[in-house]
């Protein structure tokens, strides 16, 4: 899961926030390509952005991950000389905060919890690709829910009951984040809005009923799998 910063309860990030140039960026604007020098780390203010890397056999390029509000990436940034790791595409119009490299390694060095938490969430970064690459032998709508759950989690609004998700994913987007063909996608999501774990607006992907949906992620996983899915906190386990 990616970090998420909150300014306002680092002193140094806020300084550094406050100080930090803002880019603005409209849906499909590329930021950065692979293979770029990295000279900056983003924050993203509003919106979302997505990392993409090529397909060597097709040219086309896949999803590897969506950041929203708050949510830290480019960290390849952080060690001077490194290239960037993948190519950064808005999926939205955003705003994000560009930091210096330089400046946010002093700011990390004076706020050790924060450096703490970095490392743990590219250390769960990494257990989540494990997951999710099929080393877990999880099933294709098992994955699929495990998507639309993180995201829900990270990006979306829980009342309590239901979790309403922007709608500004594609089916593309969420077969290459779980790893499965986009048409596996397009009939899984298909299926749960008929039984109502899943209800679609124009402007929302409302996961109906949670704790529905966190048990099709649960059915006939491997036990790594099985965890990360438990461990993603929902407030509501009733559907």
């Amino acid at each position: 899961m990616p970090l998420r910063l909150i300014p306002r309860r680092d002193r140094q990030l806020n300084r550094l926030v406050k100080a930090a140039s803002v880019v603005e960026c409209k849906k499909k604007d590329l930021l950065y390509t692979q293979g770029d020098g990295a000279k900056h780390i983003f924050i993203p203010r509003s919106g979302h952005m997505r990392l993409t890397t090529q397909n060597g056999k097709s040219g086309n390029s896949k999803t590897v991950a969506i950041l929203g509000p708050n949510e830290l990436f480019g960290t390849e940034a952080i060690t001077l000389g490194n290239e960037r790791l993948y190519t950064a595409i808005a999926g939205s119009d955003c705003e994000l905060y560009a930091l210096k490299s330089k400046q946010l390694v002093k700011a990390l060095r004076k706020s050790p919890a924060t450096l703490r938490s970095l490392l743990a969430s590219q250390g769960e970064d990494l257990a989540k690709l494990r997951a999710i690459v099929g080393h877990s032998g999880a099933p294709s709508r098992a994955r699929i829910a495990h998507v639309l759950l993180d995201l829900g989690c990270r990006l979306g609004h829980d009342n309590g009951r239901r979790i309403y998700l922007g709608h500004w994913f594609t089916h593309q987007e969420i077969a290459d984040l779980a790893g499965v063909h986009r048409s596996t996608v397009t009939t899984a999501i298909n299926d749960w809005i008929y039984q109502g774990v899943l209800k679609q607006s124009l402007k929302n992907l409302v996961i109906n009923k949670p704790g529905a949906l966190r048990k099709h992620g649960l059915q006939n996983t491997g036990d790594v799998f099985r965890r990360r899915i438990v461990s993603i906190p929902l407030k509501s386990w009733n559907g």
